[in-house]
């Protein structure tokens, strides 16, 4: 019934075809007027035309509403690169303000103690200023004594100049801590004001991707269009691994030598904290197998390479959404589908545990996650027979 309903516009348009061509057999032998027979044919040719470009028509808004979803996957990407290295950059703005709060606490402690200093070198230049440089003039005090007193008082008044200096320069640094704190404090202001905003732009693009995935599941109203979706999804994916691997694109000489893929069978690392929720080769439709594992995952989360390679592909795919592909050398490919956003560019070198995107459910996945393939010379291997769990 199913299949039948999914067909429905295509069995119309056959239907009166057939009718358009039974007609015109009957025009030439029935003695009905030609130009009521002319009549009925131009009506069935303009209900054709009308169901078929009701075709066209949906056919078209399946392809716009890809493309806005597209377009959303990769700003949900932008914007969410975008919020992380914000992130970085006010935690660093809030180190730099507790950096500047010390330093304004040990310049205001250091200035404490010249301001004794100076209170009690007043005391000593008050002492002098009641006559004691008189007395050593005029006093019967020997030439070398005399010579060694006044030695004592000029000390104390470069002693008493220096310290004014100081003085002045600690007033001199308060003052442009006083400054840069402020100046920070604008900074902090202002990514805080640009984290809000992109979280915003984040936000809304969410919300445009949320109406796209439903016009979407709208559109392919039963399970016989969306095997067709999948399928040609599928068909898409094997082509472009068969162009990435005919390309044939030289791998980055690594510092140090990989172990060789196949060596590391069963001991390769998760590539997200997370848990397949199906079975490699089991029914995805009727007449599609899983061919990886589809991983339960947080939004967000880090995605790490299972293997040191390059990356020979780092964009949208319909069916895919946002996908990275990494060559492991001799044929191996491992792929990471539905991120939220990617880190990493066509041509980087990666190690393995180095974190190449993060989870999300990009390409029209319904659930937050990480679709994983592990492929040889472009066929699909069973990930459990590699993933150290």
């Amino acid at each position: 019934m199913a299949r039948v309903l999914a067909f429905r516009p295509l069995l119309r348009v056959g239907y009166l075809a057939a009718c358009l061509l039974f007609s015109a057999h009957l025009s030439a032998q029935s003695s009905e007027p030609a130009d009521q027979t002319a009549e009925q044919l131009a009506a069935l040719k303009a209900e054709i035309d009308a169901i078929q470009s009701q075709l066209d028509a949906q056919e078209q808004t399946r392809d716009t509403l890809q493309e806005t979803l597209r377009e959303a996957d990769i700003q949900i990407g932008v914007y969410d690169g975008q919020l992380h290295v914000l992130s970085r950059q006010h935690v660093a703005i809030q180190n730099q303000l507790v950096h500047l709060d010390t330093q304004r606490a040990q310049l205001k402690a250091a200035q404490r103690q010249r301001s004794d200093h100076i209170e009690d070198s007043i005391q000593q230049l008050w002492v002098l200023q009641q006559g004691g440089g008189l007395r050593v003039w005029l006093g019967n005090q020997n030439p070398g004594d005399v010579a060694r007193h006044l030695a004592f008082f000029q000390t104390i008044i470069e002693d008493q100049r220096a310290i004014l200096a100081e003085y002045e320069q600690g007033l001199s640094a308060i003052e442009s801590n006083r400054d840069a704190t402020a100046e920070t404090e604008v900074k902090l202001a202002q990514q805080t004001d640009l984290v809000g905003e992109t979280r915003e732009k984040l936000a809304a693009q969410q919300a445009l991707r949320q109406q796209a995935l439903a016009e979407i599941n709208t559109q392919l109203g039963n399970n016989q269009q969306r095997l067709a979706m999948l399928t040609r999804d599928q068909q898409r994916l094997n082509a472009l691994l068969d162009e990435l691997q005919s390309l044939s694109m030289p791998s980055p000489s690594p510092l140090i030598e990989p172990q060789p893929f196949p060596d590391t069978r069963g001991a390769l690392p998760m590539p997200v904290s997370g848990t397949p929720t199906n079975r490699f080769g089991a029914r995805r439709n009727a007449d599609i197998r899983w061919r990886g594992w589809l991983i339960a995952a947080k939004e967000g989360e880090p995605i790490q390479a299972i293997h040191d390679g390059h990356v020979i592909y780092a964009d949208w795919l319909r069916g895919q959404g946002l996908l990275l592909v990494l060559d492991h050398g001799d044929g191996w490919l491992s792929l990471y589908a539905h991120n939220r956003s990617l880190l990493r560019k066509v041509g980087d070198r990666i190690n393995a545990g180095q974190t190449i995107a993060r989870a999300g459910a990009s390409g029209g996945s319904e659930t937050p996650g990480l679709y994983f393939e592990i492929r040889h010379q472009g066929k699909p291997v069973d990930p459990a027979d590699w993933i150290r769990r």
